[in-house]
């Protein structure tokens, strides 16, 4: 067991210590898992909706997906939209071009015959994306600022996603590779050694203009990326904008408190957080989830650090944590070393000469996590990169 000292100061001073064991609560199963809605209404593009289930953190460490179910939209007319399930537990619709003068729910009867419903809701039409800059914080990471704006009667509550998009290199270049054929090595022909990464925002990032005279944002401090390995060779950002109702703002802003401001003593309690969408036959049966319908503007941005950002960089940017292992490639020589090439686990690099002779005696190698980049990310560049 490791045992870990913490002191309280008590009083006047007084110091007290104390082993800290870890402490695995127990935590019995539920009677009875609850529908959980992950999603909301596009009402010009694809629509895409998770279903799961509420489980034990004791028993899972996923989700359980609610599979097979009929899932629709349907307006106040009474047309409906169906979605169709790809992979289990997440539903898609065709792209859509919705009347925006109506209202729209989310239908859903599942594999047991359960029908559930989201509340009525009116179209939004999410106000375009002005702009996206950044500014160098004191770190010399840099700080995203976006602006955006809207009718003075337009929604004034905004949600964000992003994307952020990097480019980063394995820790060895590999030029070789090893050909079971003929068992020996051969150039390489796809380079592995560059590679792009692609990582979603996972916080709950929400703002709104109530308070304010104009429906407009300028310079909202969006996402803040510290120096690191994201800001070596080239960084592109995709935010996504959505408008929202109030109710749908507050769903939010209720479930980042709950999820991201625990673990204090002054935080608040968590608790079930329950939102727009309700089991029809029984109206006690919690559901969670909150399902708006509101279009999504987007907008990337693009930086590249060797020209865009000032010299020298923090040490920090050219350190990437994910290879802190791989210190150095060691040499393998033919034809005594082949059975280790063809066994797998590593990766020939570099040829290893004969000044003499001038004949490739052999090779560098190392691991394929310390060498194959496509372990992070691809080694395909894309589209949209400069």
């Amino acid at each position: 067991m490791r045992c870990f000292i913490r002191f309280w100061l008590l009083g006047a001073g007084l110091a007290v210590g104390g082993c800290v064991d870890r402490y695995t609560p127990d935590v019995p199963a539920a009677a009875q898992t609850n529908l959980v809605v992950d999603g909301f209404i596009n009402p010009q593009g694809r629509t895409l909706i998770k279903l799961s289930r509420t489980f034990s953190v004791n028993l899972k460490n996923t989700a359980p997906p609610e599979a097979r179910a009929q899932v629709a939209i349907q307006d106040d007319a009474g047309q409906r939209y169906p979605l169709a399930e790809n992979p289990a537990g997440t539903y898609t619709s065709a792209a859509l071009a919705l009347d925006p003068g109506r209202q729209y729910q989310l239908r859903i009867t599942t594999a047991q015959g359960r029908d559930y419903a989201s509340d009525k809701q009116p179209v939004i039409l999410t106000p375009p994306v002005d702009t996206l800059t950044w500014q160098l914080t004191p770190a010399q990471g840099i700080q995203i600022l976006l602006g955006t704006h809207g009718a003075n009667a337009a929604a004034r509550h905004y949600r964000w996603e992003y994307d952020e998009t990097y480019q980063f290199t394995a820790a060895f270049e590999s030029i070789l590779e090893y050909d079971a054929r003929r068992n020996f090595v051969r150039p390489r022909g796809r380079s592995i050694f560059r590679c792009w990464r692609t990582e979603s925002s996972t916080a709950i990032l929400q703002g709104n203009t109530a308070q304010l005279s104009q429906n407009a944002l300028a310079d909202f401090p969006l996402l803040v990326v510290p120096p690191s390995q994201k800001l070596r060779f080239g960084y592109s950002g995709l935010v996504r904008q959505a408008a929202q109702t109030q109710a749908e703002y507050d769903y939010w802003e209720r479930l980042r408190k709950s999820t991201e401001n625990l673990g204090t003593v002054n935080d608040p309690l968590p608790g079930r957080i329950t939102g727009n969408v309700h089991a029809l036959a029984d109206a006690a049966e919690p559901v969670l989830g909150y399902v708006g319908v509101h279009t999504v503007a987007e907008k990337r941005f693009f930086l590249d650090p060797t020209t865009q950002l000032p010299k020298p960089q923090p040490s920090s940017v050219f350190v990437d944590p994910a290879y802190a292992t791989c210190l150095q490639a060691d040499a393998y020589f033919f034809p005594r070393d082949l059975p280790q090439l063809r066994a797998g686990g590593l990766v020939p690099l570099q040829p290893i000469i004969n000044i003499n002779s001038g004949d490739t005696i052999g090779t560098t190698a190392s691991s394929l996590d310390c060498v194959d980049c496509r372990q992070r990310g691809t080694n395909i560049k894309p589209a949209y990169w400069p």
